[in-house]
């Protein structure tokens, strides 16, 4: 099995390069930043293979059919940090197979006209912005008017969870329909470290880094500015982070009195949200974050998704999608952004896309 190795580090040598830039030279960054208006936010702020899953019951298998007059959907395709829409390695490559072994229509999120444009968005920019400019694109594409699948690469993974949630609400219910989202290596519940300090990484370095974002991800400056800092979740900070945090805690219905309900009842109508994490992620921390585990600093551990009360409570639709079977979550082999094609092919492209 051929495994997309350059594009696993691709994305790492990229973060490393990225981020070092930014905690060696931050200030110079603030002050270039202070010169500049915040672009405006449009959005609120408010398997190896595995058998069919079973209903609650385990009687009947749950279908996750969603084929357009028996073809398959489109489908569309956000990349992750460092990457860019059309990289003939990675996405370009994902998008190219989809298309030839399904013959359906892909298109691949690109927020920029070139590709460091592109790139570029995926580590400075409005992520609210960046969402509501998706679903207007995605809502004019004739291509898609019929419903569409999605699959998200990392961070894209939580930016197309929050066009699902989002865009039929700031589009007044003019939204295609999303029938399967994939998740491959996802921040749901955010990253409490900088990219690639994962496990195995310590020292000055990643003290360094971890200082930075902890002091300046909640800034004015940074925050509606700095991708990563949209989606950071400081564990001994969290009342900050709600209060301060422009995208992840809206996304999540975190804050108390600002629920949306339409968000849970958005997300809640997929037929089926799959969820993948990578046993030996050390990009995301908590790597259980791909799979809406999130650091419970008062427990000092992990809690997965079923122990909180996001679930338990349904702020954002997860428990709905459970009931009726529509919620999976699975761990696959490797570091993060090791696909193997084979694999992917096999397992989603014709296990899941297809129908």
């Amino acid at each position: 099995s051929e495994s997309v190795r350059d594009m696993a580090t691709q994305e790492r040598e990229m973060a490393s390069f990225r981020f070092f830039a930014a905690a060696t030279g931050l200030l110079l960054l603030l002050l270039c930043l202070s010169a500049q208006p915040a672009a405006a936010a449009r959005a609120p702020r408010h398997l190896p293979r595995r058998p069919a899953p079973t209903s609650n019951d385990g009687e009947e298998p749950t279908s996750f059919s969603s084929s357009l007059g028996g073809k398959p959907l489109p489908v569309v395709l956000w990349h992750g940090m460092g990457d860019w829409c059309c990289d003939n390695r990675s996405m370009g490559r994902i998008q190219k197979l989809i298309s030839t072994e399904l013959g359906t229509y892909v298109y691949s999120v690109r927020l920029g006209d070139t590709e460091s444009k592109d790139r570029d968005a995926g580590f400075i920019g409005d992520v609210n912005a960046q969402v509501a400019q998706v679903c207007d694109t995605l809502a004019s594409d004739p291509n898609l008017a019929g419903g569409f699948n999605a699959i998200g690469f990392s961070q894209g993974a939580q930016f197309l969870r929050a066009v699902v949630e989002v865009c039929p609400t700031l589009r007044n219910g003019s939204f295609p329909r999303v029938s399967k989202l994939i998740s491959f290596g996802g921040q749901h519940q955010g990253v409490m470290e900088w990219p690639g300090c994962g496990d195995s990484v310590s020292g000055f370095f990643c003290n360094t880094l971890r200082a930075l974002m902890a002091m300046g991800a909640y800034s004015d400056l940074v925050r509606s500015r700095l991708v990563q800092a949209q989606y950071f979740k400081d564990p001994f900070n969290y009342d900050e982070y709600l209060r301060k945090n422009v995208f992840l805690p809206h996304i999540n219905n975190e804050v108390a009195g600002s629920r949306r309900s339409d968000y849970a009842k958005n997300l809640a109508s997929l037929d089926l949200l799959l969820l993948y994490m990578w046993k030996d992620d050390e990009t995301v921390v908590p790597r259980e974050s791909s799979l809406f585990g999130v650091y419970n600093a008062t427990l000092g551990a992990i809690q997965c998704l079923r122990q909180q009360a996001l679930f338990q409570e349904d702020w954002i639709g997860l428990k709905q999608l459970d009931d009726k079977g529509g919620l999976m979550l699975d761990e696959i082999e490797g570091g993060h952004m090791h696909i193997d094609f084979d694999w992917f092919n096999t397992t989603i492209v014709h296990s899941i896309l297809a129908f």
